[in-house]
């Protein structure tokens, strides 16, 4: 399966044995997941501020970690961000998703990063498309 390496989760945004991953940890509080994340001087654009790549990948990363612990398996097919902030390196974040609608092979989902005085750094609202990990992931058929 992609991401796998050795039978071993290599994921970029989750995965423990990723050694230059996020190491995201992720929690389902009723319909959010949520995951804490404080970045570090190797996770910066700007000075002193998260490169905006990356704020993206963890608002992508939450969506599909929702739609991992309902087990719906998807592969994001579209993700607006939108910037209100800049997240700052060295405090600690909270990355949160839920469920927007679904329809047939269509899930649409929106996530947040909130700083630790409570207000929104980055939203995003993504297009998720259903897959049968076996034969849409380059698996065996």
């Amino acid at each position: 399966m992609t991401g796998m390496t050795n039978g071993e989760n290599m994921c970029f945004g989750c995965s423990t044995k990723n050694p230059i991953g996020l190491k995201l940890n992720f929690e389902r509080d009723g319909e959010v997941c949520r995951a804490h994340f404080t970045a570090g001087p190797e996770h910066q654009g700007w000075h002193g501020v998260v490169h905006g790549g990356l704020v993206a990948t963890m608002l992508d990363e939450v969506m599909a970690q929702w739609l991992w612990q309902h087990e719906i398996a998807t592969m994001t097919a579209e993700m607006t961000v939108r910037y209100s902030k800049a997240v700052p390196v060295g405090e600690r974040l909270i990355i949160e998703s839920g469920l927007v609608s679904g329809r047939g092979r269509l899930v649409q989902m929106a996530a947040e990063v909130i700083l630790p005085d409570g207000s929104v750094a980055a939203k995003a609202k993504a297009k998720f498309l259903k897959v049968k990990p076996e034969k849409d992931l380059g698996g065996a058929d």
